[in-house]
């Protein structure tokens, strides 16, 4: 029965593109009926009783737990084949893997002609010999995953009676591609490392250019694509894709031409004011 059950979870850990990816005997655990796009075990509840926040106070929501991460999990696929000088056994060639890595919401610290005008594309300290960097390389797609859950003591539980539960805490996971960031002025450079150095000043020792770096290492940054956020239970959080429209357009004070003009400044996350 146990080894049946670390099956069924590692089905549910991937990606799936189509019900048929599953096996037939295992679609009937799983609520999956063949022409059916409804969620299984769930029904629709209606949305007039529901006090979720709107979708646009939770894409700032978002915007905010990026802005206060300093790590997150990025997924990347081993290629396939594995190339030659690969140390890695040639059964994960395809396979997916996620490591946690370093990243700061430093795209305003950069010179005008790069910049993104701070639109939430992470930036990354990336090393050249890490996994992840070097699935990217062989042109991996890739997903930033980042949640809230290390602050369950400060939030609380979601409902009265109800235990500390992290999952009813937020998690986002931002979908993209890899920009390198071209070479940098001395003064421009001094702004990004004076930014992310804030997050982790342990870096210090692997800056690109670092006197005795044991790696070597590049600036780059996440630009995002798509976003998929879970703000938590979805009887009182939104659960689905983010408007990127939304995602790009707000800034931290002040947000023209989305929503209603406020920033991810404006709002908290669960128990944040508490810290």
């Amino acid at each position: 029965m146990v080894p049946q059950v670390f099956k069924l979870l590692a089905l549910c850990a991937l990606p799936l593109t189509h019900v048929s990816a599953i096996p037939l005997d295992l679609q009937a655990v799983l609520g999956y009926k063949e022409g059916s796009a409804n969620t299984p075990g769930f029904e629709i509840e209606d949305v007039e009783i529901l006090t979720r926040p709107s979708w646009f106070e939770s894409t700032l929501m978002a915007r905010r737990l990026l802005a206060k991460s300093s790590s997150g999990v990025i997924s990347t696929v081993f290629p396939t084949p594995l190339p030659p000088s690969a140390r890695s056994p040639a059964s994960v060639a395809g396979l997916p893997i996620g490591l946690r890595e370093y990243i700061a919401d430093c795209d305003g610290a950069l010179p005008s002609a790069l910049t993104h005008s701070d639109n939430g594309d992470p930036t990354i300290l990336a090393l050249r010999v890490a996994t992840t960097f070097r699935n990217i390389g062989t042109a991996s797609n890739f997903s930033l995953e980042l949640d809230w859950w290390d602050h369950i003591d400060q939030a609380g539980p979601v409902y009265p009676g109800l235990p500390l539960s992290p999952a009813a805490l937020p998690r986002v996971t931002l979908f993209g591609y890899l920009d390198p960031l071209p070479g940098l002025s001395d003064h421009d450079t001094a702004e990004l490392e004076q930014c992310f150095l804030k997050s982790h000043p342990d870096a210090k020792v692997w800056l690109p250019g670092a006197s005795g770096s044991p790696h070597s290492s590049f600036w780059a940054r996440m630009v995002v694509t798509q976003a998929y956020w879970i703000g938590g239970f979805g009887d009182v959080q939104q659960i689905g894709w983010i408007d990127i429209n939304e995602w790009k357009g707000i800034r931290r004070y002040k947000s023209d031409g989305v929503g209603d003009g406020r920033g991810w400044g404006d709002v908290r996350l669960p128990g944040e004011d508490k810290e």
